[in-house]
């Protein structure tokens, strides 16, 4: 099986975002919060996905604004 959790560290890596772009994002509702168990946080692998699903694309596809 693949990798199902990540967390803050490996986040941030992937995603190529600091901290504090990644907690601003958050706090706006535009981004997936973590998920606790005991004192640790993580995030779902398939739930950052379907967030970079829904980013739109950047040329190409029509949607740019």
């Amino acid at each position: 099986m693949g990798q199902i959790i990540m967390n803050k560290a490996q986040l941030l890596e992937e995603l190529g975002i600091v901290e504090n772009t990644l907690r601003a994002l958050i706090e706006q509702r535009a981004f997936p919060p973590p998920r606790k168990m005991g004192a640790k946080l993580f995030w779902l692998v398939a739930e950052v996905v379907e967030w970079l699903q829904g980013r739109p694309r950047a040329w190409g596809s029509g949607n740019e604004e």
